[in-house]
This record gives structure tokens, sequence and C-alpha cells, in this order.
């Protein structure tokens, strides 16, 4: 009786255990959907029809806006964005850049170029702030969650690209 009991409790113990191994790491926007706290940010990558964070092997590195880093722009500002297919697309692309950056890479880099396809290449600058770093004016709050085409670095607010041509700034 006590071996089945402990038959019993090793398999409770043990397929769950395997069950969690056997799942793959999930695609960007897999990602974001699982933590819950990105609703806002993949209203608009779905808006924009952004395909490198679903279904393209990278590797890139998201910089990814949470609800809250949208609930802090003007409610005018952010429904003008997510209205403007143009604009929803250079926001999403503006947090979306080629390459594989990891919280250990950032002390070497001073910017990165963006996915954003406005007039002028779109570059994101990184400043250290104590022991952490800011990507633009976003605060990284979490880094290196890591998808299978790449990492995601959660930030505290929303990058914005130049949305104008240079003739119109």
């Amino acid at each position: 009786m006590k071996v089945k009991i402990a038959l019993v409790t090793l398999m409770l113990v043990l397929v769950p255990f395997g069950m969690a191994m056997a799942q793959q790491p999930t695609n960007m926007y897999d990602t974001l959907a699982a933590a819950g706290n990105f609703k806002t940010f993949l209203s608009a990558v779905d808006k924009a029809n952004v395909q490198e964070l679903k279904s393209m092997p990278g590797p890139f590195t998201l910089f990814a806006p949470t609800d809250e880093a949208f609930a802090k722009m003007p409610k005018e500002t952010l429904d003008k964005i997510m209205n403007d297919p143009a604009m929803v697309r250079n926001v999403v692309y503006y947090h979306l850049t080629p390459g594989k950056y990891l919280a250990k890479d950032l002390p070497g880099l001073k910017e990165c170029k963006t996915l954003c396809p406005t007039a002028e290449p779109e570059l994101i600058k990184f400043t250290k702030v104590g022991d952490t770093y800011m990507v633009g004016t976003g605060n990284i709050v979490k880094a290196d969650v890591m998808a299978t085409n790449g990492p995601i670095h959660v930030i505290d607010a929303v990058l914005m690209p130049k949305f104008a041509s240079p003739a119109n700034r």
C-alpha cells in the first residue's frame, strides 16, 4: 500500500513537471498575450498587421510598453494613433529592432535602429540610470523575456517616432 501511495505521489509530481518541460517557448505575440498586460500594444500590432511578432523567425528585440504605459497617454492622442493605419504601424515598428539585444548587451549600445518605416532611419537611444536602463523615454522594468523570435524588454512608456517627413517638421 505504501508503495502505491509513493508511486501515485511521484506521478503527480513528475507528470506536470514533464508537461512543463515539453512546452516550447512561444513567439513574441503569444508571449505578450499570455502575460495579460499588453492588450493595447497587441491591439496596435493587430491593426498594423505586424507579422514580425507573430510568425517571422527573427531575431528581433522588442521594447514592449505595458497597458499602464498606454494609459499615461492622453486619450485623444491614443485614439488618433489607433485610428490611423500609418501611425499605428509606425508606433509598433518603433518598438521593434532587428537583431537580438539582451540586457547584458545594452552597456555597449548607445542607440539602435528600429524597423519604423519613416522617411529617416528611426533610432532609439539607450541611457543608463543607476542599475537600470532607459530606452528612449521608457524605463526597462523587466528585461530578457525570451520568445522564439527574440528577447522582449518590458518598458513603462510608449515610444513615439517622428510622424512627419523632414520637410513637414
